[in-house]
């Protein structure tokens, strides 16, 4: 090692995103040079070495006295912290002296790799011109006197979706997303890309954006999904319409969206695809020994025991099912088009990283996880990936 005058071996887990680091023997520079004394514990150079890696830092705290039932009063020791940064900085300024003694022909083999698996996609363009959708009324989408075309991107946007099917429109508020949303579900019928696609919004907005579809394609068979149709007596039989027609689009709110069924065989098979997931994870951090992050491992332990808890919820009700239950596997949609994307956007994730701002819950949002099974549930059914359109002006927010 450059910086510890020893053998350092580290290893990285995909699984996990998680470094793991070991020497072949303790030096000086490892207990002495790189040591950091907290409070509590302290940090020697294998240890900041791994915070180096994860770009993350100690979160030191020290005694300022006792309480009255003789506990330790606790705050954040800023000046560790400070010291563990900067040790952590000479770390990776070490690597960065280390790398510019190394021969031009390593340095290029470096540089290669990097490139192979980091930087080699390039965002294509997409020439959608040479379309005309059939059966698109522009004079009743202009009012009195129509409108000649729809906007060259609207056309690009339909197109770089029919070539993937389905993909991420990041428009800006007011250039027409509805539109593109509308044009691209009946293109993808017409064409035979997709069969029953169904189109998910905002309460505010919904019934605006079946209007529109419905202004731009007279013809077409549109099911809008009304308040009565989502009342308790009539929500199974509005799910059997769904099931039992042919509809060109299907069209709802999120809110009425979240209250159809997921497949339960489905849910149980990602669930545990997760919990296995999070074993894994938590049998790599157990080996680690002392240099474990006991706020990942306690994450982890909590993340299992709620992941068990919904599948055993899950196996209870594939015992307790009834015939008549209409879920959304049933029902033969196979494209999502999902307006303001960006409502969905908290699934469940593992993260080392703590006090940071905008992080959100690592427990992610049932609306997100039941978003997640109905889009494998299309894919399941499609063999295919994507089959779902993000729609936002704001996909990050």
């Amino acid at each position: 090692s450059h910086l510890f005058n020893t053998q350092v071996s580290i290893v990285y887990s995909d699984s996990m995103d998680e470094y793991s680091a070991k020497c072949s023997m303790k030096t000086m520079a490892i207990t002495d040079e790189y040591m950091v004394k907290g409070y509590y514990r302290h940090y020697d150079g294998m240890s900041l070495l791994k915070h180096a890696l994860h770009n993350t830092c100690p979160d030191m705290m020290k005694s300022i006295g006792e309480d009255e039932h003789g506990n330790d009063i606790k705050v954040r020791d800023s000046e560790g912290i400070q010291l563990a940064n900067a040790k952590i900085d000479e770390i990776r300024n070490g690597f960065t002296e280390w790398l510019e003694e190394q021969s031009d022909s390593f340095k290029e083999r470096l540089t290669t790799m990097y490139n192979r698996k980091f930087n080699c996609f390039v965002r294509p363009k997409y020439d959608g011109s040479h379309q005309t959708f059939p059966g698109l009324d522009l004079k009743a989408l202009g009012g009195k006197y129509g409108v000649k075309s729809v906007y060259p991107s609207q056309k690009d946007c339909v197109w770089m979706l029919l070539q993937n099917g389905g993909g991420i429109c990041d428009h800006e508020v007011g250039t027409g997303k509805t539109l593109i949303m509308c044009m691209a579900a009946h293109e993808m019928k017409r064409l035979g890309i997709a069969h029953k696609p169904m189109i998910i919004g905002l309460k505010a907005n919904v019934a605006e954006i079946a209007a529109t579809y419905q202004t731009a394609y007279p013809h077409a068979r549109i099911l809008y999904a009304s308040e009565k149709d989502f009342s308790t007596k009539n929500r199974v039989s509005f799910f059997n319409n769904i099931k039992n027609n042919d509809y060109d689009c299907v069209i709802m709110s999120h809110d009425q969206f979240g209250k159809i069924p997921q497949s339960p065989e489905l849910q149980r098979q990602i669930l545990q695809a997760e919990l296995d997931t999070v074993e894994e994870n938590l049998e790599v951090i157990r080996t680690q020994g002392k240099d474990v992050s006991r706020g990942m491992l306690k994450g982890l332990e909590k993340r299992k025991f709620n992941l068990e808890a919904k599948l055993q919820k899950i196996a209870y009700s594939i015992e307790q099912r009834t015939d008549d239950v209409v879920d959304f596997r049933m029902m033969g949609i196979d494209h999502l088009f999902v307006d303001e994307s960006h409502q969905f956007k908290n699934l469940m994730f593992n993260t080392r990283h703590d006090r940071v701002a905008g992080l959100g819950n690592s427990e992610g949002s049932q609306k997100a996880l039941n978003m997640l099974f109905a889009i494998r549930t299309i894919q399941e059914r499609t063999g295919r990936d994507l089959g779902a359109t993000f729609l936002s002006g704001t996909t990050i927010s």
